[in-house]
Parts: C-alpha cells; sequence; structure tokens
C-alpha cells in the first residue's frame, strides 16, 4: 500500500465519518458456552461480518453451544459501530473495542475474554467449511481434558480440495513454515494425525491449555512455530483434524489498513525463538540471504526493542487521576522519547475523593495487566518524571525481590508513600482487583492510601536513600548544584590515536565531567595483565597530580550504554550518601553480580566482578592503590612480586574488597563494555545491542 493509497484511505473514512466514532464493549452475556468463537479485527467489516453470518448460515447445528467474541482493534475506525450492532440481533454475541496492544497478541486477549470451556480463534476472513464445527466440538466431546492445539486443512481457493494440511518446519519468503499436504487426510478424512505446525487462520484448543503468546509481541508475524512448540513443551501435541476445512481470504484490494513490516516480524521471532530455545543465528542468517543489503540495519534496530529493560518485568502503568491531560501528555513524551512503552489507568468514575479515584486507576491497571498476560507490572504516579534510567532501577528492583513477594511499595527514605512506585506480580493481581473493587463499592476512608494499603497486607517495603525518580513541577537541586569534580582517563596506545579521538568524545559527555585525559598505554607482550594494571596506576597518579574528586579509568576500546550519563548521573547522587572507593561499571565474562545494597537502586555489592575496563575511583583510596601497586619504574622487584600474587588487576579488586583494603561496588546495570567482552557472555551481553558499538 502506498503512502498515497494510505492518505486516500484515511482521507475516505474522515469523509465518511459524521463525527468521532463511540462504541462500548457489550456486558457478558451470562449464558454457558461450550465453544468460543473468538476474531480479532481490524478495519474489516467485510471479513468480519461474513466470517461469523457464515457460521450462523452453514453451521446452525451447533449455535446452541458457542458463544461468539469479536474484538475490534481498531474501533475508532468507520465500521466499528456496525460491528458493535451485531450484539443486538446474535445470540451470545460480545464486541470488544481494544486498542492496549495492536499486534499479533491480541490473539491472547481473545482467550482472557472467552467464557467457553474451548476456544477456536478465526482470523476475521476465514470462511469454515460445512460440518467443520461438528467435527470440532465432536472432537472435544470426545477428549475433554486435551492439551492440544487443534488445527484443519486450509482448502483451495474454489473449495474443491485441500490446498494444505500443514506447514513444513523450513523458511519461504522471509517467513517460517512452508505450505504442505499430508496424504492421510484425503485417505482417512475422519482420522486425526499429528502435525509439526499449521497456519494461525484457524486454530482451536482447551482455554486453560492455551500456553500464551509472548505479550511483547509488536506487530505481525512471528507466531507460527513458536506457539506450536510451547504446546509441546507444555506436554500437548498439534493435530490436523482432517473434517475441520477452513479457507482463507489473502486478497486485500484496498491493501493492509495495519502496519506489517520486516522489523515487527523480526522483533517477534526474536522473543518467540529465544523464548523457545531454538537458534537464533539461523534465523540471522535466513534473513540475511532474504532481505540481503537491508537486513543489518533491520536487525539492528529489532534487537534494540527486544533488549529494552523493561520487558523483563511485562509492563509500566501511570496512574492518572483523569481530571488534567498535561501530566499524562508529558509522561507519554518522556517515555517515547527513551522508547519506553507506557499504558494509562484512569478511575471508573469522573468524580469522588483522591483515595478512590486512586484506588479505582488502580483496578483498572490491575484489569489491564490481566488481560495483557504481564508477568508483573509498575505503577507510576504521572507526577513523576520519567527518566532514561528508569526502567533500568525497575527491573533491578524487580529482580532483586524474594521470590515469595507478591507486591512492593518503593519510595525514598522519609518521602510520603502516596505517590510512591508499585510493583505487583500475577500471582496477585485478581486477590487485590477482587478485595479493592468490594471496598470501593462501599466506602473507602478519606485519607485512603494505595501504597499504606499494599504494605498492610505484606507488600515489601523498598526504601531508597533517592526518590526513583523527581517529582516533575520541581527542579532538581542536585543537577543544578552539582559542580564537574569527575575526570576521565582513556589509556590508549600510541598507535591507536583515533580510539582516544573516539573516546574523548564519547565520555566528554557524560555528566560532572572536569576533562577526558589520555595516558599512554604500558605496553609488555609477555604479561598484557600486568602491563594493563601499570597503564591503571599511572591513571590514578594522573588522578592525583589534577586532584580531582574521582576518577574513571577506561581502556580506550570500550563503549557505553545507551542510557549510559543518565544512570552515572543517579549513581553518582546515590553514591554521594554512602562510603565508596571503587565502582566498576562492567563485568569481566566470569563475573556475577551482587545483592542491590540496602537503599540503591542501581549499586551492588562486587564479591565476583573482575571487571577492571571501566572503573570509577575515588580521590580516598588513590594512595592507597598507588601504595599498594609498586611503581614498577621505581621499584620493578616490588612490582613483580604483586603481579605474580595478584596475576590480574581484576582480582587484586577482588581481593582489597574482600580483605576491607578497598570498598568496591558494581554499577547496576553495566554501562561500559567491549565487543570481546560482549561476546564473551559478560553481563552486559543482555544488553548487547544497546551500547554504543
Amino acid at each position: 500500500m502506498t503512502e498515497f493509497d494510505v492518505a486516500l484511505h484515511r482521507a475516505l473514512k474522515n469523509l465518511q465519518s459524521a463525527g468521532p466514532v463511540q462504541v462500548k464493549e457489550t456486558p457478558p452475556h451470562g449464558k454457558p458456552a461450550d465453544l468460543t468463537i473468538a476474531i480479532a479485527t481490524y478495519d474489516d467489516f467485510d471479513g468480519a461480518y461474513f466470517t461469523i453470518h457464515s457460521i450462523l448460515v452453514h453451521h446452525r447445528e451447533i449455535l446452541d453451544r458457542v458463544e461468539f467474541v469479536l474484538l475490534d482493534n481498531n474501533p475508532e475506525g468507520l465500521p466499528a459501530p456496525m460491528l458493535e450492532s451485531f450484539a443486538g440481533y446474535i445470540d451470545r454475541f460480545r464486541y470488544i473495542p481494544f486498542t492496549d496492544v495492536r499486534s499479533t497478541a491480541v490473539r491472547d486477549v481473545l482467550f482472557r475474554k472467552a467464557t467457553g470451556k474451548y476456544v477456536l480463534v478465526l482470523d476475521s476472513h476465514v470462511i469454515l467449511a460445512p460440518g467443520s464445527l461438528s467435527a470440532l466440538l465432536a472432537y472435544f466431546d470426545a477428549n475433554p481434558e486435551t492439551a492440544d492445539l487443534i488445527q484443519g486443512p486450509m482448502l483451495s481457493q474454489d473449495s474443491s480440495h485441500i490446498a494444505a494440511t500443514h506447514m513444513d518446519p523450513k523458511w519461504r519468503n522471509g517467513m517460517f513454515g512452508s505450505w504442505g499436504v499430508d496424504p492421510r487426510a484425503k485417505q482417512h478424512p475422519d482420522m486425526p494425525f499429528e502435525i509439526v505446525m499449521q497456519g494461525l487462520g484457524a486454530f482451536a484448543c482447551r482455554r486453560e491449555a492455551w500456553p500464551g503468546l509472548n505479550s511483547h509481541f509488536t506487530g505481525f508475524g512471528g507466531e507460527e512455530g513458536y506457539i506450536h512448540e510451547k504446546f509441546r513443551i507444555n506436554g500437548g501435541k498439534v493435530v490436523c483434524l482432517p473434517e475441520f476445512g477452513w479457507h482463507h481470504r489473502f486478497e486485500r484490494p484496498a491493501g493492509v489498513p495495519y502496519r506489517i513490516n520486516w522489523e515487527d516480524r523480526v522483533h517477534n521471532y526474536l522473543l518467540g525463538w529465544n523464548e523457545v530455545g531454538w537458534d537464533i543465528d539461523s534465523l540471522h542468517r535466513q534473513f540475511s540471504k532474504y532481505l540481503g543489503d537491508s537486513y543489518p540495519e533491520i536487525r539492528r534496530r529489532a534487537e534494540l526493542s527486544v533488549q529494552r529493560p523493561e520487558l523483563a518485568f511485562g509492563g509500566v502503568i501511570v496512574l492518572s487521576d483523569d481530571r488534567r491531560v498535561a501530566p499524562w501528555r508529558s509522561c507519554l513524551a518522556e517515555a517515547e522519547s527513551i522508547e519506553l512503552t507506557v499504558h494509562r489507568a484512569i478511575p471508573s468514575q469522573d468524580d469522588g475523593l483522591d483515595g478512590w479515584r486512586t484506588a479505582s486507576a488502580f483496578v483498572a491497571g490491575l484489569d489491564k495487566a490481566i488481560l495483557l498476560g504481564w508477568k508483573s507490572v509498575v505503577f507510576l504516579d504521572e507526577a513523576r518524571v520519567i527518566e532514561p534510567a528508569l526502567a533500568y532501577k525497575l527491573r533491578n528492583i524487580a529482580d532483586d525481590l524474594p521470590a515469595e513477594a507478591d507486591s512492593a511499595v518503593v519510595h525514598a527514605h522519609g518521602e510520603d508513600p502516596v505517590g510512591a512506585a508499585l510493583v505487583v506480580r500475577a500471582a496477585a493481581y485478581r486477590t487485590l482487583r477482587d478485595e479493592l473493587s468490594r471496598s470501593i463499592s462501599g466506602s473507602l476512608p478519606s485519607d485512603f492510601s494505595l501504597a499504606t494499603y499494599l504494605l498492610e497486607r505484606g507488600a515489601v517495603d523498598v526504601v531508597l536513600d533517592r526518590s526513583l525518580s523527581p517529582v516533575r513541577v520541581e527542579p532538581d537541586p542536585v543537577i543544578e548544584d552539582s559542580k564537574s569534580d569527575l575526570g576521565v582517563v582513556v589509556v590508549n596506545l600510541d598507535l591507536d590515536i583515533d580510539r582516544w579521538k573516539a573516546s574523548w568524545h564519547r565520555f566528554i559527555r557524560l555528566p560532572r565531567v572536569a576533562a577526558v585525559e589520555r595516558v599512554a598505554a604500558f605496553e609488555d607482550a609477555t604479561n598484557q595483565d600486568a602491563a594493563f594494571a601499570v597503564s591503571w596506576r599511572r591513571a590514578v597518579a594522573r588522578a592525583t597530580e589534577k586532584g580531582w574528586d574521582s576518577v574513571l579509568i577506561t581502556a580506550d576500546d570500550v563503549n557505553v550504554l545507551d542510557a549510559s550519563a543518565s544512570i552515572l548521573e543517579h549513581a553518582r547522587r546515590e553514591l554521594d550518601l554512602r562510603p565508596w572507593d571503587v565502582v566498576q561499571l562492567g563485568h569481566d565474562a566470569k563475573s556475577r553480580d551482587g545483592a542491590l545494597l540496602d537503599g540503591s537502586a542501581m549499586l551492588r555489592t562486587s564479591p565476583e566482578n573482575r571487571g577492571v575496563h571501566a572503573v570509577l575511583v575515588h580521590s580516598r583510596a588513590f594512595e592507597r592503590i598507588l601504595d599498594a601497586i609498586a611503581d614498577p619504574e621505581a621499584d620493578p622487584e616490588a612490582f613483580g612480586k604483586w603481579a605474580g600474587h595478584h596475576r590480574t588487576l581484576g582480582d587484586y579488586l577482588v581481593e582489597a574488597n574482600a580483605g576491607g583494603m578497598l570498598t568496591c561496588l558494581t554499577l547496576a546495570p553495566g554501562i561500559a563494555s567491549t565487543r570481546s567482552l560482549l561476546r564473551s557472555g559478560a553481563i552486559e551481553s543482555e544488553y548487547s545491542r544497546r551500547f554504543s558499538l
């Protein structure tokens, strides 16, 4: 679809629409159903109409056993009121407008809205062959507790024969899965048989056996093969039921109205294949071959998107009072600037006390988390600034919560918990929602505090030394009053002058940096570890001469995380409140992270961190380090003993930390790494594409 066609499509819709489209979700019908026929549609009135009405006309024998769920993924579109009207004349029909996710992941929502024991998911342009629904229900009647995914043969365009009983697990035109026909479907049409995978135009399973799509899928594509493997991982099979035939309309004369691009497809494949343990390298080889020179950039953007820190815990919801639009718009703009996806939860009504409104928005947010299938959710107050470091802080906190904890309240020491960040895990969603819903329907006290309520029912109280993020309306005095007291020393080989120039530009942008200077790397081909220790000692000596309050010593091949400036600035504010000597900004390949320090969202203990490619050193430790590491020019024998004992500078830091000679900490996440460390599996490799390599 060309840009002109898209513009024309939108213009026609605007001309045809007399005003803003307003539709509402159909309430539950309250009638029993064995099978939910669930359809998601996006600007496809004709497809949805004929799919549903073909069932009404050609499958009347089973209508008393089914319900319809129609999810409209574009309820602002022109067809929405007409789709909504189906509920007025079709028995057991629900119309659901839904915009929180616009991707293939909406199929998950269908399962959560369904009430039948079994769910049949159809594309909104699929016609079922006569008798197919009777055959499907007969299969479920014979196998009531099946854990299998049930599919059937796709029919030819004239519906005269079977076009595909399955997909073979191989690549074709940038898509995993190639159509195939198994002769058993024709030879024994009454006998189901196992297949590897099939297109997802029509599929069915027991509702409780649905394993779920990854909630972070975006756009369309990537689910074939992946979802079939998830059924097998859960102990089920993928079954072809030959009598369950379906016809799929592929043609779209007006073009596809929703977004389809390679970046989304690769993003979904990366998430899905990593989840089920398939070979990611083979995926890259196939797309590189099919897309050619355009693939490196597509791959780069897709890999950035799957390494967003919030994907580790689920989703972020901003609690909004809905009386002021500006705070939410500010949150949205801040989040978009750092590519953080945030959702909004608002109270169910427009009046009431603030405590009631917050509780009501929280309940709405829990409903959203349940619907979207998040394993945990973070609630933020709309008065708080959404900064680049925030998602990384939240990931640290969520990762360090005890396994048995189902919720947490995150606030600063001495700070009123009202407006605190809240972390809730999936195990507590329904209990909290139901408890608060009952309280709201009664009467909440005028001074009700959501944070206090969670703490009283056992939430973990996470008390930080500093606020998780500043209040938007107040300037941050720390940033305004801070002085440039940090020097950077880059250890650089004389032959690599270009790397020195690149390093200068990279580190001069960091907050509070007074200067970026170079020291020549000491060269010793026989012992490179000892050579780097000499270079590192020279850097400490340079910082001593300059009188810096602290120094960042870095190798010239170091690269930094995308949010490094924000993360380092927040870490420096935390460090101002505690004693420290050394902070390692990255890890070596054998490192392990320690626990978060009490009161910190970004600093961990360093029991096993030997990473020395980027280290922050406080001036109080300069003299101790210079005394411990002998000057090889003034006393080569003493330096030889030091090098023989410690072997590497990393070993020295670990031993000095354990012995109490230095207080060593680790920045979380590590913001500095190198290509070789990322390839070797250093902790930072999970964010490998978010480094400025």
